[in-house]
């Protein structure tokens, strides 16, 4: 019994990386590493500040939507 949780929650923490990589939900994850890595000396923004930064960055530059 044992062996088959620990087969679903391996399965479900896959399923979640896949599914936050798809929608970009990792997004400010991914920026503080790369911050960390490439600039260390860097402020981290806040994870609020992070997501207005990219919408308005979004809205400056369209690029693939729909409208």
């Amino acid at each position: 019994m044992t062996s088959v949780l620990s087969h679903a929650q391996h399965y479900a923490g896959v399923l979640r990386w896949y599914w936050r990589g798809i929608t970009g939900a990792d997004a400010y994850e991914r920026y503080v590493d790369y911050l960390r890595r490439n600039h260390p000396d860097a402020p981290v923004p806040t994870v609020e500040q992070f997501w207005r930064d990219k919408y308005d960055d979004m809205e400056r530059n369209p690029k693939t939507r729909c409208c």
